[in-house]
This record gives C-alpha cells, structure tokens and sequence, in this order.
C-alpha cells in the first residue's frame, strides 16, 4: 500500500468512527439541562450572610491563636 493510500484509509476509518460515536441531538439536550440543573442547584445551597448591622463593626471577628499549651 502507498503513503497516499494509507492515509486515505485512514482518513476514512476516522470519520466513520466519528459518526459512530457522535452523539445525537437528545443526548445534548439532555447533558445542557443536567448542567443547567447543577449550576441552578449550587446557586440555591450557597449560604447567605445577613448582617444587622452595616460597617467595619458587622465584619467576621478574625480567629486568634490559642495560646501555647492549650
């Protein structure tokens, strides 16, 4: 078999696997909406902080270090 021959079938082989294992149009639909779902999900489960307060004062008190031997 000559080069030109063997990459022609190659090229061939290769589109033929391709349209093999191509996913239809259901497929993709359905892997948008599971996405779409996950992001959604993880927008709802993010905790929200409400402050009563606003300013420097209504900041998260930072975490001191123990003191050795505790």
């Amino acid at each position: 078999m000559h080069l030109a021959h063997a990459i022609a079938a190659g090229g061939l082989a290769a589109r033929a696997t391709t349209r093999r294992t191509r996913p239809d149009e259901s497929e993709i639909a359905d892997a948008r909406d599971r996405a779409i779902a996950r992001r959604a999900a993880a927008i709802d489960t993010t905790p929200r902080v409400v402050y009563a307060e606003r300013g420097r004062h209504a900041a998260p008190v930072p975490v001191r270090p123990r003191p050795a031997g505790a």
